[in-house]
């Protein structure tokens, strides 16, 4: 058995490292509500902008282009929320007989360079280290438009709540197969040229688009973070009480061993 010095470093580790994800903990449920409110005020626009693109009937052929754009963390310590993003990913991609991969977030880049490195096009770093804006997610968006495809697929992780994370996907057309369908919008009256027009709000709902699901990735990220850092705790908690009826028994067994000795010794010196 591990002496009584020994166990009190552990319990003396144990317990540094509780107030750690204690800390972890608040400021995870502090970031959440800041999100969660950003999250809920973009949810409208880009629900908006889905239902109208949504109506267009867009075919793909059958050995048709995909860029995935996975959306995941620059920071770990968030549960399942990252390894989530990749199985989607993979699964989504293995039905796919070209696709191509830009990853957004360190977590992300890192995953798919081991699992499906000859996809990976190009990567964005850093961008959930940083408040999330909708100036953000217009830079990403350039610079996936900037590879071309047939189709864009949004993968990300939708927030339901503190201990559900949805991953989920967005299929975004490219301006070729939007021209194909943009029969079903001669109802509408346009001001200026069509095809310009609708270049124009293709950009602007891939912006949309990926300024939601950053939104609602961070939240997610926060929402697991939080939920991992109090499971942590709870599970320091139940360590430190273990740890504690273990140095208490090694501490009253040296306690008895020493009364042992004195009394030997005491008997030996009367006889």
């Amino acid at each position: 058995m591990a002496s009584a010095k020994d166990f009190k470093n552990r319990l003396k580790s144990i317990a540094s490292v509780q107030k750690i994800t204690k800390a972890m903990k608040m400021v995870a449920a502090s970031k959440l509500r800041l999100m969660q409110r950003n999250a809920e005020l973009a949810r409208p626009m880009a629900a908006t902008m889905s239902s109208f693109f949504g109506n267009l009937q867009v075919a793909y052929p059958a050995d048709h282009a995909v860029l995935f754009t996975p959306i995941s963390s620059d920071k770990g310590l968030c549960g399942g929320v990252n390894s989530n993003i990749t199985k989607l990913t993979k699964k989504l991609a293995a039905a796919v007989s070209t696709p191509a991969v830009y990853c957004v977030g360190e977590k992300g880049k890192d995953s798919f360079r081991i699992h499906m490195g000859k996809y990976v096009v190009s990567t964005a770093s850093d961008v959930s280290k940083r408040l999330t804006s909708f100036l953000t997610a217009s830079l990403v968006a350039e610079n996936v438009l900037l590879n071309p495809a047939d189709e864009y697929v949004l993968v990300f992780n939708r927030f339901k709540s503190v201990i559900s994370q949805l991953p989920a996907s967005l299929s975004i057309p490219s301006y070729t197969r939007l021209l194909e369908a943009s029969s079903a919008l001669d109802a509408y009256e346009f001001e200026g040229e069509k095809d310009e027009l609708l270049l124009n709000l293709l950009e602007y709902y891939l912006g949309v688009s990926l300024y939601s699901a950053l939104l609602e990735n961070s939240t997610s990220e926060q929402g697991a973070r939080m939920s991992a850092m109090d499971s942590a705790s709870r599970n320091a908690s139940d360590m430190l009480n273990k740890l504690n009826l273990e140095y208490n028994k090694a501490r009253q067994a040296g306690i008895t061993q020493e009364l042992t000795e004195i009394v030997s010794c005491a008997s030996a010196v009367s006889e």
